[in-house]
């Protein structure tokens, strides 16, 4: 038959694991895996496409722009060829106009090679990024089912270290089990000290001889001198 002292120690080992358990669970409950850092690179992606959306659309509107420049130029030139102006001062001002739609229509060009240049580069960025964040994603499923696995597998722990613990509890007198948890709550969750030969095993300190033998074969509960915790001896 096991005795209370005994009792009592088993009763903190598995108050000691099961605060451990408890702990694991609300740290597991808590952990992201990884969800700001995913987070945040969704979002550069989501920048750096629109961004590349808007030169896109930059560069349609400049080819627009210069496909109409092209056919303007082109009907003024046959303007000019046909003949059929003759007043010298018409003739300049169609000159001049044909002059400034090309220049206008060099600008338009040479803007159209920066947008090209600007898209290129945001496209590599783009791809990289999109490589990124797959593999960012893919980590986190990992590790995602990993906490899942582990938090399933403590919640299991939990249910059981909680039986174990009230069919303990029930075993041992309502007073002996009320001064249990006192000293558990005054002395940082652990009420039981193992004797080791003569020295108490949480503080470390030595056990006067006479009351080493009381606490291995004696039935009352004996106190440790220095930090006050129930001795036991198996």
């Amino acid at each position: 038959m096991v005795d209370r002292k005994e009792l009592l120690f088993q009763l903190q080992q598995v108050d000691i694991t099961w605060t451990k358990v408890q702990r694991r669970l609300v740290r597991l409950q808590q952990l992201t895996y990884g969800q700001e850092k995913l987070a945040e690179a969704r979002q550069e992606l989501e920048e750096r496409e629109a961004e590349l959306q808007q030169l896109q659309g930059a560069r349609a509107d400049a080819e627009l722009e210069i496909r109409a420049l092209d056919e303007r130029i082109a009907e003024a030139d046959k303007r000019l060829m046909s003949g059929a102006i003759t007043n010298p001062k018409e003739l300049e001002n169609l000159e001049a106009s044909i002059g400034a739609m090309r220049r206008q229509r060099n600008m338009i060009a040479d803007r159209t090679a920066e947008i090209l240049r600007q898209m290129d580069e945001l496209g590599e960025t783009v791809a990289r990024l999109q490589e990124m964040l797959a593999r960012l994603e893919e980590e986190c499923a990992s590790r995602r089912q990993s906490r899942d696995e582990e938090l399933l597998q403590r919640k299991k722990e939990y249910v059981y270290l909680k039986k174990l613990r009230t069919e303990l509890a029930s075993r041992l007198p309502s007073s002996l089990l009320e001064e249990y948890e006192q000293l558990r709550k005054r002395k940082r969750g652990v009420a039981v000290a193992r004797l080791q030969e003569d020295v108490c095993g949480v503080c470390n300190m030595q056990v006067p001889v006479g009351l080493v033998g009381t606490v291995r074969y004696g039935d009352d509960l004996i106190y440790c001198p220095s930090c006050g915790r129930i001795l036991v001896a198996f």
